[in-house]
């Protein structure tokens, strides 16, 4: 036996207090499934917000942004060395 989800008990009663009760399977299907896809939408939405703040608290970088943060580390490594070349050519010259 399965068990009935909650969001479907109110699925159910959204379509009883806009119908009514004399309404065809058609138009009852047809409203359940719509509210189904609105629910399925939310549940999606919500979930790449939860993933999104997650990845803000957690300091996670985007490829973009991490490609640069690369770069930038890889040039303040050779960045002594190209100060030094720089200076000896500018006493020698």
């Amino acid at each position: 036996m399965t068990k009935k989800q909650e969001t479907d008990r109110v699925v159910e009663q959204l379509i009883e207090a806009v119908l009514g009760t004399d309404a065809g399977v058609r138009e009852k299907h047809i409203l359940r499934e719509s509210l189904r896809g609105l629910v399925r939408l939310a549940k999606a939405e919500q979930l790449m917000d939860v993933r999104n703040s997650v990845n803000r608290l957690t300091g996670a970088l985007e490829q973009s942004h991490a490609r640069r943060r690369a770069k930038a580390v890889l040039l303040a490594q050779r960045l002594p060395g190209i100060l030094e070349e720089a200076q000896r050519r500018f006493e020698f010259n």
